[in-house]
């Protein structure tokens, strides 16, 4: 898989089980989207600071506000219903594979107010409107059986304020609105370190590893 890159730096990711090169990059672009608010006093989010605000419609134009939540840890995973590895139908898809729902299943477990947020920055990969996008996402959420709300980054605007580089790219917010984790959703075995992040945050102890590099397919940004 690869993306364009505006200024032909190009980020390499690995795939150590499969050997696959991704290729991951920026292309600038004037796109409106009605979707979304990003802070600009915060360029690229860092570990144990603030994680950036923003305010995204999900797939039925619902609105959210990272502020809303809070005093409740926060996951969020960079999503895209076409990657093999995110929300595509083979094996490797995390969520045809049931490996979401596992994940939610013991983020629950562990803290039952935990909020988890998919966010879909693909409308230039997919050249889809944020509406068009939003409508196939709708589509897709019964099929692959999602029941996190799915929302739309209509000009790629929280994925560049986040950094987001991968489909899927975690992200873990704890109560204070800290980011304690950024990166892989699991070592592709048993390790989930989403998971292990908020089992840390959840007992009071230090998140480690706080990054892991991501795998999965690269998000092209407008």
């Amino acid at each position: 898989m690869k993306c364009i890159c505006s200024k032909f730096v190009l980020n390499f990711t690995i795939l150590f089980g499969g050997a696959i090169v991704i290729i991951g990059g920026v292309i600038a672009n004037d796109t409106l989207a009605e979707s979304r608010t990003v802070s600009s006093e915060t360029a690229t989010a860092e570990i144990g600071k603030a994680a950036p605000a923003f305010t995204l419609k999900d797939t039925d134009g619902k609105s959210h506000n990272l502020s809303d939540f809070k005093g409740k840890i926060v996951v969020l995973e960079w999503f895209c219903p076409t990657c093999p590895y995110s929300g595509g139908k083979g094996g490797r898809s995390i969520h045809n594979n049931g490996s979401v729902k596992d994940l939610v299943k013991g983020l629950k477990e562990v803290d039952p107010e935990v909020v988890y947020l998919l966010v879909d920055s693909s409308t230039a990969k997919m050249r889809m409107t944020p509406e068009e996008l939003a409508k196939k996402d709708g589509g897709m959420k019964d099929s692959l059986g999602i029941t996190a709300p799915i929302l739309i980054d209509g000009d790629t605007s929280v994925a560049k304020a986040y950094g987001a580089k991968s489909t899927p790219h975690m992200f873990v917010i704890d109560t204070e609105g800290v980011l304690r984790y950024q990166g892989a959703f699991s070592d592709q075995r048993k390790t989930n370190y989403v998971l292990n992040s908020v089992k840390a945050i959840k007992n009071g102890s230090t998140v480690e590893p706080t990054y892991v590099k991501q795998w999965g397919c690269g998000v092209r940004y407008q």
